[in-house]
C-alpha cells in the first residue's frame, strides 16, 4: 500500500525547495564572492536551465523504467548535487553545482505520472490539487527556510540539512512506493522521437506547453528579481525578511485541493484561463504600486494563485490525452516551463540596470497577454451537443 498523499506532498514540497534555496540567498552570494546585482543572477538561471535538460533527457525514462527506482536515484542525486552546493569554493564552481541540482530535481515532476497510474481517474484533479500543494509549498517556502537560515548562520547551512533530508527520502520511496510497470518498452532514443510525435499531433498539449511556459517563466523572473529589489534602497532587508514574502503563498497553497476539484467539476479550461488573467492582475498591481508592500504582497499571492491553478489544470489537461505517455509529456510541460523561466531570469540579468523593478513587472505583463492570446480557444466555453 503506498504511503498517504499527504506525505507523498511533503516528499515532493521538500525535493522541489532545493533548486530555489538561492533566490533569497542571492544577496549573500553576492557578498561572498563580490559579484553584480546582474551577475549573481545568474545562479537561478543556470538551475532552470540545468531543470530543462533534466526534463528533456531524464524524465522520458520515468515511461520506459520502473518509476519506484528512478525517484530514489533521483532523491539520492540531489544529495549529492547539494553536497556540491554546500563544499563550492568559488562562484564558477557554485554554478556548476547548481546546474547539477536542477539536472536531478526533477521528483516533483515525475511524482504526478506516478501517482496518477494508482489512483482512479473521477480523483486526479483531486491528487494533482494535493500534491500541487506540496510542490507549491516547497517551490514558495523555500525562500523563508533559506532565508532565515541565512541571517541567523550561514547561507551554506541549508544545502547540508536538505542533503541528510534527501537521502532520507530516498529511502522512503526505496521501502514505501510500490512497483509500477513500465507503459512503453521502447528504446531510449525512440522515446525521445516519440516525444517530438507527441507534440506535433496533440495541439491541446502544445497549447498547454506554452500558455504554462509563459506563466511559469515570468513567475520565476520575478521571484529572482524581487531578492534584489527588496535588498536595495529604499528597502535594504535582509534575506529573513525577503525569504518571509514566501509565507504569501500559503493562500494559494491552502486553495490548492480546492482548485483541482474544480478542474474535477468544471473541467480544466477554465481555470487555465482564469488563472492567467489573475496573474496578470497581480503583475500589473505590482508594476502600478511599487513603493507600496502591501501592494507588493497581494500582487505575490495573485500571481502565485494563478500559476498554481494553471498548473494544476495544465497537468489535468495532458494527462488525459494518452495514459502511455504520461511522463513523456510532463517532460514536455515542466521543460517548457523551465526554458521559459532560465528565458526570463536570462533575460532580467542582462537587463536589470535598464529595466529596474518597474520594467520586469512590464515584461512579465507581456507574457500574460502572449498566455491570453495562445490560450484563445478557451475564450468561449464548449457547446454540448
Amino acid at each position: 500500500m503506498p504511503p498517504p498523499l499527504w506525505l507523498m506532498a511533503l516528499a515532493v514540497g521538500v525535493s522541489v525547495a532545493n533548486p530555489f534555496y538561492s533566490q533569497s540567498l542571492l544577496p549573500k552570494i553576492k557578498g561572498a564572492f563580490q559579484l553584480s546585482p546582474g551577475t549573481v543572477l545568474q545562479a537561478p538561471m543556470i538551475t532552470q536551465l540545468g531543470m530543462a535538460l533534466g526534463f528533456l533527457l531524464v524524465l522520458p525514462l520515468g515511461d520506459v523504467r520502473e518509476k519506484r527506482g528512478l525517484l530514489t536515484l533521483l532523491a539520492i542525486g540531489m544529495a549529492l548535487a547539494c553536497g556540491s552546493v554546500l563544499l563550492a569554493p568559488s562562484f564558477g564552481l557554485l554554478l556548476c553545482s547548481c546546474f547539477a541540482l536542477g539536472m536531478v530535481a526533477l521528483i516533483p515532476s515525475l511524482m504526478p505520472p506516478y501517482l496518477t497510474a494508482i489512483t482512479p481517474e473521477p480523483t486526479h484533479g483531486r491528487m494533482l490539487g494535493i500534491i500541487l500543494s506540496g510542490q507549491f509549498s516547497g517551490l514558495l517556502l523555500s525562500r523563508s527556510v533559506s532565508g532565515w537560515v541565512a541571517e541567523l548562520w550561514d547561507w551554506r547551512l541549508i544545502y547540508a540539512f536538505s542533503a541528510i533530508v534527501m537521502l532520507a527520502i530516498a529511502l522512503l520511496f526505496r521501502t514505501r512506493l510500490p512497483d509500477v510497470a513500465p507503459t512503453s518498452k521502447t528504446s531510449y532514443w525512440r522515446l525521445q522521437r516519440a516525444q517530438i510525435n507527441l507534440w506535433y499531433r496533440h495541439p491541446l498539449l502544445r497549447r498547454s506547453c506554452i500558455s504554462q511556459g509563459l506563466l511559469f517563466g515570468s513567475f520565476m523572473a520575478i521571484w529572482s528579481a524581487i531578492a534584489i529589489y527588496l535588498s536595495s534602497p529604499p528597502w535594504q532587508f535582509g534575506p529573513a525578511v525577503i525569504g518571509s514574502f514566501g509565507f504569501i503563498g500559503l493562500a494559494s497553497i491552502t486553495a490548492a485541493p480546492i482548485i483541482g476539484r474544480l478542474v474535477d467539476h468544471l473541467g480544466p479550461d477554465r481555470i487555465v484561463l482564469t488563472g492567467v488573467l489573475c496573474a496578470s492582475g497581480g503583475f500589473m498591481l505590482m508594476g502600478i504600486h511599487k513603493q507600496a508592500l502591501s501592494a507588493l504582497a497581494l500582487g505575490l499571492m495573485a500571481v502565485d494563485l494563478g500559476v498554481q491553478g494553471s498548473f494544476i489544470a495544465n497537468q489535468a489537461r495532458i494527462y488525459s490525452i494518452d495514459s502511455a505517455a504520461r511522463s513523456r509529456m510532463s517532460s514536455q510541460l515542466f521543460l517548457t516551463c523551465y526554458l521559459g523561466a532560465a528565458a526570463c531570469s536570462t533575460l532580467i540579468s542582462l537587463f536589470w540596470s535598464q529595466w529596474g523593478w518597474a520594467g520586469t513587472c512590464m515584461f512579465a505583463i507581456t507574457l500574460m497577454g502572449l498566455a491570453i492570446v495562445v490560450e484563445r480557444p478557451t475564450w468561449q466555453p464548449r457547446t454540448h451537443e
